[in-house]
């Protein structure tokens, strides 16, 4: 049922800047617990090595970002993760009931994933607009080259190869996901797995033309330096992350839309194939996360 989390490499289309302050949590949900729980704690040295990655900053900037992120960080440990919690909490009481899961179920586990996302992004808009209104000239330039850098960097690892060799490179990191929190699993569920994942659109070409447009779109309010230009781009930042899909071309919001429907669909069919000795790692695996979340929350 967690499988959605093992599609979010096809679906991380947020601006470069912004998405730093939740990039973190994104990789270490596909990690183990262990790992989860170090990881956390060295979160705010790493979003400030990702963040400064992106071009070189004055002195004044560097303290900014230093101070920003220690805030999220802060805030996101007291705020969200009992969010993540109590998500995860709903998930388990579905598995706990023994019942069929539903289209629906999904659905609303996707939705509610989706809301989450939000409400752990937008107060990272504000210091992030903030700290892209302070760039000068020299600064964007070199913001739009690592941006191309980026793209560049990304279409040659997710679109490498023909489209079935892309296709198997996405069902075999569902695969490792899915046993990862189930267990192996049977020669006869993978080869569903297999095609039912071969039968699902491939969407990272329209996510990725999402997020190349939308850097684009940042550096040109950079460029033309508008009134109050943090309003502004705080504004752009904000629509990326609430309403994505007014910022994709038709086509691609189609693509997508049959892509989150067929996985919901395809979740449903992976999950009535679980056997009771999987379905028990499921669970166990889902209280991890919880213990460690709520671990996590109260430690100092």
């Amino acid at each position: 049922m967690l499988i959605h989390i093992a599609t979010l490499k096809e679906k991380q289309i947020v601006s470069g800047m912004a998405k730093r302050f939740i990039y973190i949590f994104l990789l270490l949900t596909q990690s183990g617990c262990g790992l989860i729980s170090i990881g956390y704690n060295y979160a705010p040295a790493y979003l400030r090595y990702s963040i400064n990655s992106y071009m070189s900053y004055n002195d004044q900037q560097k303290e900014v970002i230093r101070k920003e992120v220690d805030v999220y960080m802060a805030w996101h440990r007291k705020s969200m993760l009992p969010a993540y919690v109590e998500y995860l909490q709903g998930i388990q009481k579905v598995v706990q009931a023994e019942a069929p899961l539903k289209v629906d179920d999904v659905r609303r586990f996707r939705t509610e994933a989706r809301a989450l996302y939000v409400k752990t992004m937008l107060p990272a808009v504000s210091p992030a607009a903030m700290l892209l209104a302070s760039l000068d000239a020299e600064q964007v330039e070199e913001l739009t080259l690592s941006f191309a850098k980026e793209i560049n960097k990304i279409r040659s690892k997710e679109l490498n190869g023909s489209l079935e060799q892309q296709l198997r490179a996405r069902t075999e990191r569902s695969i490792d996901f899915i046993e990862n929190l189930t267990g192996g699993l049977t020669d006869k569920q993978l080869q569903q797995l297999r095609e039912l994942n071969n039968k699902l659109p491939f969407a990272t070409p329209a996510y990725l033309a999402q997020r190349e447009n939308n850097q684009n779109k940042l550096i040109e309010l950079l460029k033309i330096k508008p009134n109050e230009p943090a309003t502004a781009i705080a504004t752009a930042l904000s629509s990326w992350i609430v309403t994505p899909e007014l910022n994709r071309s038709p086509e691609d919001q189609s693509v997508i839309q049959a892509f989150e429907s067929g996985s919901d669909e395809m979740i449903v069919t992976v999950y009535q194939t679980l056997t009771e000795r999987q379905k028990k790692t499921l669970l166990k695996s889902i209280a991890k996360y919880i213990n460690t979340f709520q671990e996590l929350a109260t430690a100092n």
